[in-house]
């Protein structure tokens, strides 16, 4: 299939929007970029879960439909103007086609009429943060499907809310490494035309072993550094004993052809803290003499964001982890313990959410910690007449998205046999730290009055229930205890306050 030609644009292109649309998708510099396992993941997720032969994440630029991962398409990319979600970059909505073959608008599409023979297709757009669509996820069959339901199309367009975070998380991480890596240019030119603070210059006689300092020497050496660092040796005593060596041979490598100084190393200063320098510069002779001149700059501070850096991006990369795992996880155990794609539906959906509560309050703060009052009060958003009191508490991610589970899995049965179905009925989550034998424990306690209709024998369990006990005793290393009483049930769950990361 050929790509559209400037009188083939179809009339979307004459949005007043689009320019800026078609700038947001390129921020996001992601068309024609290799294949990722995280969208891949999505694409095989998505078909699984609606059973579909045909899945896409799909990206609209000025001429064409290309395709970030797919599953059931042999092209990477058709032209803008036969795309069936170039209708929903238009209308910034979800599109459901039942059956493309009676449809006006599709059914001479070449989609419809050759491979892959098109005939089902729902797709959800991919929204930025200024509104306008990028994209879709869609899904489609060869088959016309007439029982299509909103409970699934809101599924679908769940699941393009998380592809579309996925995309913000790679621009985010993308613009960081840009934002470094001109940093960095930035800071060489300033230390060498500049060598204002924190730089100090340096020429050291090779030969007679004198140094010479200006610039910055006292902040970066030592205040003693002009009474007592006015030598070769007396330099080298300050350098750290393992990085010696280094500083040799990078001073040795200076005198060859071709060759600079060029080192880092670690001074301990008369106070004992230590410094982290970075060295650089050239051999000269002067008279006939070697010298080697250069610069020091005190690097200290960037060597520990380079390794807070990258102690955040290895804690970022083992939630999305966990996060997969675990959403792979309620998607198939979910799967097995429904009773129809409706009772599918809803659970996933419900269990999406405390997902997506979870990550977002983690997402507002560091990526790895979060609060439990935040987590318990965004709840409450979504469920009326829950109350609650605690003191505030920072919990870790594994520890946030078990509790946001089992928090979830609660008020969904409250809502369905319990307090919440009912008007007049009310539950009460209240929390405390107690001392405990070897750890401070966290005590919570969910307690529901009202119910409409006080249940004889508690309900039977499920994998709403397993998925509460094993959040409980396997991820929180607690212990819970289901009390149900005539006004309603109480929950007490006593758990480790767990340990943050360093």
């Amino acid at each position: 299939m050929a790509l559209t030609t400037a009188d083939d644009f179809p009339s979307d292109m004459n949005d007043p929007l689009e320019p800026e649309r078609l700038t947001t998708l390129n921020s996001y510099d992601i068309m024609d970029s290799e294949p990722e396992i995280v969208f891949d993941r999505l694409t095989r997720l998505a078909a699984n879960i609606f059973k579909a032969p045909i899945a896409s994440i799909s990206l609209i630029d000025d001429k064409r439909q290309w395709f970030k991962s797919m599953v059931g398409l042999d092209r990477r990319q058709t032209a803008r103007n036969i795309s069936f979600c170039r209708h929903i970059v238009q209308s910034r909505e979800a599109l459901i086609v039942r059956d493309a073959a009676e449809d006006e608008r599709f059914r001479a599409n070449p989609f419809v009429l050759e491979a892959p023979y098109l005939r089902f297709y729902a797709g959800a757009p991919l929204v930025a943060e200024n509104g306008l669509v990028i994209g879709t996820l869609w899904i489609g069959d060869t088959k016309a499907r007439t029982d299509f339901s909103p409970p699934e199309v809101e599924q679908l367009q769940t699941m393009a809310d998380i592809v579309m975070s996925e995309l913000e998380l790679r621009r985010e991480i993308s613009a960081r490494r840009q934002a470094q890596k001109q940093a960095a240019e930035d800071r060489a030119n300033l230390e060498l035309t500049l060598a204002l603070s924190n730089t100090a210059s340096f020429v050291l006689d090779l030969v007679e072993g004198k140094l010479a300092w200006g610039g910055a020497y006292s902040e970066v050496w030592g205040e003693d550094t002009a009474d007592n660092l006015v030598t070769e040796k007396a330099a080298f005593e300050r350098i750290h004993p393992d990085d010696r060596a280094a500083v040799r041979e990078a001073m040795a490598a200076a005198g060859l052809p071709g060759q600079s100084y060029d080192a880092k190393f670690r001074i301990v200063l008369p106070s004992g803290q230590t410094k982290w320098i970075h060295g650089y510069g050239d051999y000269v002779e002067r008279n006939g003499a070697p010298f080697l001149t250069g610069l020091n700059v005190d690097i200290t501070k960037s060597i520990a964001q380079q390794e807070q850096l990258k102690l955040h991006t290895r804690e970022l990369h083992h939630r999305m982890r966990n996060l997969f795992a675990t959403l792979q996880s309620i998607m198939s155990l979910t799967k097995k313990s429904a009773t129809s794609i409706d009772d599918y539906i809803e659970r996933i959906q419900g269990r999406l959410r405390a997902l997506n509560r979870a990550q977002q309050i983690l997402l507002d703060t560091n990526f790895v910690t979060g609060s439990l009052t935040a987590l318990v009060q965004d709840l409450t958003q979504s469920y009326p007449r829950i109350f609650f009191e605690g003191p505030e508490i920072t919990i870790p991610e594994n520890a946030m998205v078990s509790l946001s589970l089992v928090l979830n899995e609660l008020a969904t049965n409250a809502s369905k046999y319990g307090a919440l179905s009912s008007n007049k009925g009310r539950i009460r989550i209240q929390w405390t730290i107690e001392a405990g034998d070897e750890a401070e424990q966290i005590i919570l306690i969910w307690s529901e009055k009202g119910t409409s209709e006080p249940l004889d024998t508690p309900p039977s369990s499920g994998f709403g229930s397993s998925l509460i006990d094993h959040s409980v005793k396997g991820n929180l290393q607690g212990e819970i205890v289901r009390d149900w009483r005539p006004e309603g049930l109480e929950c007490k769950i006593r758990f480790p306050v767990p340990e943050l990361a360093d």
